[in-house]
């Protein structure tokens, strides 16, 4: 069995998805699955659901919910223990395992100098993520400013400007994420823009907090002012932990450019300033690489959407799942697309001629996936109940936007899986994302 937390909340069973109740029996489940394998008091999962002033029907409620999940999950699953119930998850199962394990292990990468496997490790915990979770979205974030530094740390300022542009607008008050903006605009000849950032920083800080902006920021603005060249991309060097207590003044830019000074150091993590540079042949051989990385990773979540959309469909069909249960996951898996495509049309792509038709097929591909998906929908939306007739004529639409989605996925796998095979990844299938 598979729990998800990482975004809406659901189960599989053998690749399947299992029919979980909504609203409270939910809630309950996402509880008990942050607190897995540890026992939680009725009484705390009262507070959970309903707050200072629940009904007196609580208990009674929370024991109904109890037993919803219990069929839904199994009775070895969901046991009885006082003074409340355990959840019971094996290693692995659960997603948010698996995301802070693979975090955990970028970091120690990344602080044993090896920025390269620390960006892998991290975009593949980041893939993980389907949408938003609540009261988890700050681990998200952290680990998506820890892959950042691993980027800066390889050199590759310039493709990040435009997603930490964006990252900024969505997150104007994370300072770590500002002067990660910094160093990539001045990294790539632009000084002018990241003095410009710095002066935006300050003011949206003074104007909503009433602060200025910290110390290390302020110190990576005067580096950037003298142009200092220890802001230049450089070879290993002897890692530093990040502690304001006792690192050196002149560093204190460097730990904002590659982590959040006070961030990193409750974690414990130490940081390495990479130096060094490289031929002309080289660096585009490196571009080339973290474009195929890049693209691999998005496939990776193309893969899970597919999944989902399958599952959904299948369930359906086969009198497993309600359509409007089937339609809300299909809207998540949409938004979760258009995010990616997004991501996709904002991707930094290399000299390379098979590069950018890969980029162009895979866009292509992505929009032609998004359309059969409503298409989907829209059928879904005519059935009332999984044994109400099948409006024909609906799917037939939604399966032919499908098989135009497949051809392009072909066009684009026969571009990309040369690219893939030189830097000995896998090969993708058309079916598979």
């Amino acid at each position: 069995m598979e729990f998800l937390i990482l975004g809406p909340v659901d189960v599989l069973d053998g690749g399947r998805a299992v029919s979980l109740p909504a609203g409270k029996p939910l809630a309950l489940l996402r509880v008990l699955l942050l607190n897995r394998n540890r026992v939680v008091s009725a009484e705390d999962l009262i507070d959970e659901l309903w707050g200072e002033d629940p009904p007196e029907t609580a208990m009674k409620a929370l024991q109904g919910h109890v037993s919803q999940l219990r069929k839904a999950l199994g009775a070895d699953r969901l046991i009885t223990k006082a003074p409340g119930y355990r959840l019971r998850v094996e290693d692995g199962e659960l997603d948010l395992d698996r995301f802070e394990r693979l975090v955990r292990d970028g970091r120690e990468r990344f602080a044993a100098g090896d920025a390269m496997a620390a960006s892998r490790e991290l975009e593949s915990a980041l893939a993980l993520w389907r949408g938003p979770a609540p009261g988890l979205d700050e681990r998200r974030l952290a680990a998506l400013e820890d892959r950042i530094d691993a980027d800066l740390a390889l050199g590759r300022h310039a493709e990040l400007v435009a997603e930490l542009e964006t990252l900024v607008a969505q997150q104007p008050l994370r300072e770590r994420l500002r002067g990660q903006l910094m160093l990539a605009l001045y990294r790539s000849g632009r000084q002018a823009d990241a003095l410009e950032e710095y002066r935006h920083t300050r003011e949206t800080l003074v104007d909503e907090l009433g602060i200025e902006p910290g110390e290390a920021l302020q110190e990576l603005q005067r580096a950037i002012l003298r142009h200092d060249p220890e802001l230049e991309i450089r070879g290993p060097r002897p890692s530093m932990v990040a502690d304001t207590a006792v690192a050196p003044p002149k560093f204190r830019w460097t730990l904002v450019a590659v982590g959040a000074v006070l961030v990193l150091a409750a974690a414990g993590v130490a940081l390495v300033v990479v130096r060094g540079g490289s031929s002309p042949d080289r660096s585009a051989a490196t571009d080339l690489q973290t474009f195929v990385s890049r693209v691999e990773n998005f496939l990776v979540q193309s893969r899970e959407g597919r999944r989902e959309v399958s599952t959904a469909i299948f369930g359906v069909v086969h009198c497993r799942l309600g359509p409007r249960v089937a339609i809300e996951r299909l809207n998540r898996v949409q938004r979760n697309r258009q995010s990616l495509l997004q991501q996709v049309v904002a991707l930094a792509v290399p000299a390379d001629n098979a590069a950018g038709r890969s980029a162009d097929l895979f866009q292509q591909a992505e929009q032609r996936s998004i359309a059969a998906d409503w298409h989907y929908r829209d059928w879904l939306r005519k059935r009332t109940t999984c044994g109400s007739p099948e409006p024909s004529t609906g799917l037939h639409v939604a399966v032919v936007a499908d098989k135009a989605a497949t051809r392009a996925k072909l066009q684009f796998v026969a571009a990309f899986n040369p690219l893939a095979r030189r830097f000995h990844r896998r090969s993708w299938q058309a079916s598979e994302f």
